[in-house]
């Protein structure tokens, strides 16, 4: 395999001092778009991009206006007393001097209008049904207020004024505040990025540095390594900002992950150009050998983990199709400076000599001994884990819970907790009907009835449409109720507006039904029965749809099962097959599907176990996993084929293939694990989890290259020679070594 003539190989080791300092300086290409690096977490793009459901809430926003508000609560002996409404009132004047918001309601306004003319008026609101579990909680101690927003562009404009919000409440002297609300989440999820793009590339590179120096022991090879995968990922996320994208919570780990991802081909190049430099070649002579030897090899491992990021551009979702996109292009990249950067520094830095030989066996290799001697049991077992790992996985859960990104005791998760247990839901399924202009008031009845029977159900907090704001003062006299309202501006105004829309001779009207917090299975069942009752209730010639995050949230998660199948089957099979046209065999496409594949279903096979539920993040780990494990497979197979020709049996050309292989794809393992490792550092829980498990799997990966694939390839007789004499048996001598050096 390793061939004198190689074209391509000899020309990049003549020309690698030059094509490294050409490399170098263009890093100054992606410094310069990355001046213009922003973070962005809008929510929406996390619920699907191109389904019915998410067209079907643009059209309710284009009709009812933005949805941006914000939610407050806190708690007084009595939310109506004196003092409370006060404090209420005093805090709602400082809201409204924010910029972008619009309006601000409360329970200080309709108290104000009722004290005129009812001494009873505090009665009057608790029984009301418009401020019961929407401004008032039903434990009688629990108020609201409720932000509305101009509508917001940019990342910029909603952070100034969630701060603006922080700061008017920080500035009130009264109870604690509580907040909740779509742009609060989107800040959040800001704010948790960038604090995890600053955690995370200074830890990658303090591992890298420790990992290649307990790998290669010296300062040149570690300086040629790391200025390769700095180069790669400099242009990679260049290339992202290029191309008009900004960061959010999953592809802000990007950088991390290519430069630990990147860390494998330079590894390999590394170590095989020290093995040669042992041999007491010049510096080109010894790059023509390490880069023919591993040239093809590595391109193809890279080929595969791009692969399996690039799968990801099936998913719905804008940032996960992102980060597959951006990170494959990074993987691809990699090759190119791996391949000029290392070998160009190292023949112009590294001055000192080349790895010593191992004269002991690699304790890979007497593993691999093993294994292959003992290849039946060792597959039988291999299997029996397989398929009970499949079985596991198929009853594995799935969930698309934003709020759920965030840890447990973060103050955002327990605000949304106190808002949706003490006083209103925060996820909405939202009715619209369109029905002609005559048919409103009879429409409207229909709604009345359907919000009755959604509302006796334990999951919902409060139904509000337009007969429910209409009809909030109805047992007032009106005679003496109109002039007031005359002096004072009427806070349900803006809430009426918000609920039915005019175009030409139709008229449309809302449904809004606020959930409480609650399992994602009763979630999801509540969302079934509000379509089930909207079909009931509202035939043609009325139309309708069910919309809202609710609805949105069960699409993203029959998004995310689907993206997991088709992203999974697609890379699985790609890489598989690949494997097989880049060796040219059929029996090194089925050699290669049980250690790539048992990984993968072992590792959720535990989140199974640990009832760890899919979601927006992990379920990337498939596709990526599969990628980057082939990368092991790919180099055990490109020595075990070239071995496998000199030696006598399958457990010779093992022992020999893991002698020399077995060194690098550990220690490439180790890298690619810690890399994903960093990932707990995070701030969101998918991504820890996302981070932890595809580690676990990069481990499994490597255990299922040492203990399965040499089963795999002696059980299939993987390129077994020919000329071989059935009377050798796997105890027979070794040929003798033909000139190449293990690692």
């Amino acid at each position: 395999m390793y061939r004198t003539d190689d074209k391509l190989s000899g020309f990049v080791a003549v020309h690698c001092r030059w094509l490294a300092i050409l490399c170098l300086l263009s890093v100054g290409v992606p410094l310069y778009w990355l001046r213009h690096v922003r973070i962005d977490n809008e929510t929406e793009v996390w619920l699907g991009e191109r389904n019915q459901a998410r067209q079907d809430y643009r059209d309710f926003l284009d009709k009812y206006g933005s949805e941006e508000f914000v939610a407050l609560a806190g708690e007084v002996d009595d939310p109506l007393s004196e003092d409370a409404l006060a404090f209420q009132k005093a805090l709602a004047e400082r809201l409204r001097q924010v910029e972008n918001v619009d309006e601000v309601f409360t329970l200080a306004s309709p108290a104000e209008i009722l004290d005129d003319f009812r001494a009873d008026w505090a009665d009057l609101i608790r029984r009301n049904t418009l401020f019961r579990n929407f401004l008032l909680g039903a434990d009688g101690r629990t108020f609201g207020m409720i932000v509305y927003l101009n509508e917001i562009d940019g990342a910029d404009s909603r952070k100034a004024v969630i701060e603006g919000i922080e700061e008017a409440i920080a500035a009130a002297d009264g109870p604690p505040i509580h907040m909740a609300g779509t742009p609060l989440l989107n800040v959040a999820l800001d704010r948790g990025s960038t604090r995890t793009s600053r955690r995370f590339l200074p830890v990658a590179i303090s591992i890298s540095v420790l990992i290649l120096v307990l790998t290669l022991r010296g300062i040149s090879p570690v300086i040629a390594v790391l200025s390769a995968v700095g180069v790669t990922t400099l242009w990679a996320m260049g290339i992202l900002v290029a191309a008009g994208k900004t960061l959010n919570m999953i592809t802000v780990a990007m950088p991390s992950l290519l430069f630990m991802l990147s860390l494998s081909g330079g590894i390999h190049i590394t170590s095989r150009y020290l093995a040669h430099l042992a041999d007491g070649m010049g510096p080109a002579e010894t790059a023509r050998r390490a880069l023919t030897e591993v040239m093809r090899p590595v391109f193809l491992s890279n080929v595969t983990t791009a692969l399996g990021f690039a799968a990801l551009a099936i998913s719905e979702m804008r940032p996960v199709v992102e980060f597959g996109i951006f990170t494959g292009i990074g993987i691809l990249l990699s090759f190119v400076f791996n391949m000029t950067i290392v070998p160009g520094m190292l023949c112009m830095l590294h001055r000192g000599p080349g790895l010593a030989r191992l004269v002991r066996p690699h304790w890979t290799a007497t593993v691999g001994e093993v294994v292959c001697r003992h290849r039946g049991p060792g597959l039988a077992l291999a299997l029996l884990v397989f398929f009970a790992s499949i079985v596991l996985t198929a009853q594995a859960r799935v969930e698309s819970n934003v709020v759920g990104f965030f840890p447990a005791d973060s103050t955002l998760r327990r605000d949304y907790e106190f808002i949706g247990d003490r006083l209103t839901g925060m996820y909405t399924a939202e009715v619209n009907v369109t029905t002609s202009g005559d048919r409103g008031s009879a429409t409207l009845k229909i709604l009345e009835e359907m919000g009755n029977r959604i509302a006796a159900r334990p999951e919902v907090a409060k139904v509000m449409h337009y007969r429910t704001i209409a009809s909030c003062f109805k047992n007032v006299p009106i005679p003496v109720f109109l002039p007031s309202l005359a002096t004072k501006k009427n806070p349900l105004k803006p809430l009426l507006h918000a609920y039915v829309h005019r175009a030409d001779e139709q008229i449309s009207l809302r449904l809004s039904v606020f959930i409480r917090r609650t399992a994602n299975s009763e979630y999801y069942r509540l969302v079934d029965f509000v379509e089930e009752q909207a079909n009931a209730l509202l035939p043609p010639p009325a139309t309708h749809y069910v919309t809202g995050i609710a609805p949105l949230s069960k699409a993203a998660q029959q998004s995310l099962i689907e993206t997991q199948i088709r992203s999974f089957a697609l890379a699985g099979g790609l890489i598989i097959i690949i494997v097989g046209v880049f060796f040219r065999s059929g029996r090194a496409l089925a050699a290669a599907i049980l250690p790539n594949l048992l990984p993968i279903f072992a590792v959720f096979a535990v989140m199974t176990l640990l009832d760890i539920p899919f979601d927006t993040a992990t379920v990337m780990i498939a596709s990526i996993a599969i990628g980057i494990a082939a990368d092991d497979t790919v180099h055990f197979l490109a020595h075990y084929q070239d071995e496998r020709r000199f030696s006598p049996t399958a457990v010779t050309a093992v022992q020999r293939t893991l002698q020399k292989a077995g060194p690098a794809i550990t220690y490439t393992s180790i890298v690619t694990a810690a890399g994903f490792i960093i990932l707990l550092l995070a701030d969101f829980k998918p991504i820890q989890y996302f981070g932890l498990f595809t580690a676990i799997a990069m481990i499994a990966a490597w255990m299922g290259d040492v203990f399965v694939l040499p089963a795999c390839v002696a059980v299939l007789k993987l390129w077994e020679p020919r000329s071989v004499s059935k009377a050798l048996e796997p105890d027979a001598a070794p040929a003798p070594d033909h000139g190449k050096e293990p690692l």
